[in-house]
C-alpha cells in the first residue's frame, strides 16, 4: 500500500523520484524539504520545460526524449604510473 500525502496528493516514491531529478535528494532524505515542497519545484521546472519548448515550435514529446550523446574522439585513455614506494 503506498502513503499519499494529504496536502499535496504525491506518493513517497514520486516525491523522492523529483528530489533525484531536482538535486535535492539528500535533503528530502533528511527532511529538510517536504514532499508537499519538492512536487511543487518539479511542476514548476516542468511548466518552464514545457514553455521554453513552445517557445521553440518544439512538441513537449521531441523536447523531453534523451539527449543524444556524442562521442568525442579526442579523449585517449590514460594509464597511471605507479611508482615503487621509498624505504626510510
Amino acid at each position: 500500500m503506498t502513503t499519499i500525502c494529504r496536502h499535496c496528493g504525491c506518493t513517497a516514491s514520486q516525491a523522492a523520484a523529483d528530489a533525484l531529478v531536482l538535486g535535492f535528494q539528500d535533503e528530502y532524505q533528511a527532511g529538510t524539504y517536504t514532499c508537499c515542497q519538492v512536487v511543487a519545484w518539479a511542476d514548476e521546472q516542468w511548466l518552464a520545460w514545457a514553455e521554453a519548448a513552445a517557445e521553440d515550435g518544439k512538441p513537449e514529446a521531441e523536447a523531453t526524449k534523451p539527449l543524444e550523446v556524442l562521442e568525442c574522439p579526442g579523449l585517449v585513455p590514460v594509464r597511471l604510473r605507479v611508482y615503487p614506494k621509498s624505504e626510510s
